[in-house]
C-alpha cells in the first residue's frame, strides 16, 4: 500500500473538466469512499474485517493509491459506478471488437468485472450485432451409418443446362438414381420417388434440404403414407445433406462429360455404378443390389451372378472413412455452445451476405444443431452455425 503525493492532474491526459467530473463522482460513490478510507488508514490484518464491496480490491491492494480525489490502480483510474456506462460508450465509440476494447480499457481504466461489462455492452450494440462475422465452421457431425442398403436415402434437386433433375442416393452403398423433371413441384418429386421406392423398397429415413418441395403438406402426407421418417436439414446447411450434395456433384460431372463427348449419359451412369469405390472392394451397384450389372465391357457370366453382401465389412469401411474425414475437417472447426429457449440471437443472412444480421429469439431446439427462431413476424429454421448469441462472445 502506498499513497502518491504528486498532483495527479498533471499526469492524466484529459481536460481539467473531466478530472473534476471523476473527482465528483468518486466522492459520491460509497464503495470508493470506503476504499479510499481503507487505503489512507491502512488495510486490516484480516480480510474478513473488510466490507464485501471493499474486499474485492484486497488481492491487489499494493497497487492502489488515492490522491487528488481519485483512486488509482497503478496508472489506471478506478472508475466510479455512475461513470462506467459513459466510459463503456467512449471505449466502444469506434465499434472495436470485444478483445480490442478490453485491451484498450486495460491500459487506463479499472473497475471490478470490467471485462464482463465490456462483453455485455458490446453484445447489445445494434451496430456491431447487425454486422457480425460468420461463425467458424463447427466440428463435423457424421450421419449414422446404416447397416443395409436403401434403409436411409438422401434426395436433392439440381439444375444443369436448364434441365431440372432429381437425385436419390443410398447412404449405405453410395448408389444413386437420377431423373429429369419437367416440373419441380412437390407432386412431381413425390411421383418420381415413388417409382424408385417401388423398385428398391421403402427406406426408413429420407434426408433432404428444406426446399419447398420437401417442407410442404404433400411431402408430409407422403412420408406418413409410405412410412418413412423425413429428416430435413436447416436452410443454408448443405453439409447436413452431404451425401446427396456429393452425389449431385458426381452426377453433374458425368452428365457434362458425356454430353461433351457425345456419349450416352445412361451408359456413363452404368459404368460409374459398376466401378469399385476407392477403399472398398465393391462397386455401388454390388453394395446395393448384391450383384454386378452387365455393361459393354466383356465379362464372364460368373461375375454377373448374385453374391452375398458383406454388410459388416462395408459398414466398418464406411465408419473408417468417416473418421478420417472428420479428423481432417475438425482441424479448423470450433464447437459452439447450445442455445436455450428464449436466447436472443442474430441470424446470418443467406441471400445478401453483406446484409445486416437480423435480431431474433430462439423458440425451441429441433435437433442436435437446428433451432426454430422467430425474427420479426416470421419463424425460421436455422443451424447453430448460422446463429450468434451471447454464448459465442
Amino acid at each position: 500500500m502506498y499513497i502518491i503525493d504528486i498532483n495527479v492532474i498533471q499526469h492524466i491526459s484529459v481536460s481539467p473538466e473531466r478530472i473534476k467530473e471523476i473527482q465528483l463522482h468518486t466522492a459520491k460513490d460509497e464503495t470508493l469512499q470506503g476504499l479510499r478510507k481503507t487505503i489512507v488508514e491502512g488495510w486490516p490484518d484480516l480480510f474478513s474485517e473488510l466490507p464485501p464491496v471493499v474486499g474485492r480490491y484486497a488481492s491487489f491492494r499494493s497497487e492502489l493509491s488515492f490522491t487528488d480525489g481519485i483512486i488509482l490502480r497503478g496508472d489506471r483510474i478506478v472508475v466510479p459506478q455512475t461513470l462506467r456506462k459513459r466510459m463503456l460508450e467512449r471505449l466502444h465509440s469506434s465499434h472495436l471488437g470485444i478483445t480490442g476494447t478490453r485491451r484498450r480499457a486495460a491500459e487506463c481504466l479499472y473497475w471490478p468485472n470490467m471485462s464482463n461489462d465490456i462483453k455485455e455492452f458490446i453484445s447489445q450494440c445494434e451496430t456491431c450485432c447487425s454486422m457480425e462475422v460468420a461463425n467458424t465452421k463447427m466440428p463435423l457431425s457424421p450421419h449414422d451409418v446404416p447397416d443395409r442398403p436403401w434403409s436411409k436415402v438422401g434426395v436433392d434437386l439440381f439444375t444443369l443446362n436448364n434441365i431440372n433433375y432429381l437425385i436419390l442416393v443410398d447412404y449405405f452403398s453410395g448408389y444413386f438414381e437420377v431423373d429429369e423433371l419437367r416440373q419441380t413441384l412437390a407432386i412431381n418429386v413425390i411421383q418420381r420417388m415413388k417409382y424408385h421406392f417401388a423398385r428398391y423398397g421403402l427406406p426408413e429415413i429420407v434426408v433432404s434440404d428444406n426446399g419447398p418441395q420437401f417442407s410442404c403438406l404433400e411431402f408430409l402426407n407422403f412420408a406418413e403414407e409410405y412410412d418413412f421418417r423425413h429428416q430435413p436439414s436447416s436452410p443454408g446447411n448443405s453439409q447436413a445433406n452431404g451425401k446427396a450434395e456429393a452425389a449431385v456433384k458426381t452426377a453433374k460431372t458425368i452428365i457434362k462429360k458425356a454430353l461433351a463427348s457425345g456419349r450416352d449419359v445412361y451408359l456413363a451412369l452404368l459404368d460409374l455404378r459398376n466401378t469399385p469405390t476407392q477403399g472398398q472392394n465393391t462397386s455401388p451397384v454390388q453394395r446395393c443390389l448384391g450383384r454386378r450389372t452387365r455393361t459393354l465391357l466383356p465379362m464372364t457370366t460368373t461375375l454377373l451372378r448374385p453374391e452375398g453382401i458383406q454388410t459388416d465389412d462395408i459398414h466398418r469401411k464406411i465408419l473408417q472413412r468417416q473418421e478420417t474425414q472428420k479428423s481432417y475437417f475438425d482441424r479448423k472447426s470450433k464447437a459452439l455452445k447450445p442455445l436455450e429457449e428464449g436466447d436472443v440471437v442474430r441470424l446470418q443472412p443467406f441471400v445478401n451476405r453483406k446484409a445486416p444480421w437480423a435480431k431474433g429469439q430462439v423458440i425451441r431446439r429441433l435437433d442436435d444443431r437446428s433451432y426454430e427462431v422467430s425474427s420479426g413476424d416470421r419463424i425460421y429454421r436455422r443451424n447453430r452455425v448460422h446463429l450468434k448469441g451471447m454464448k459465442d462472445l
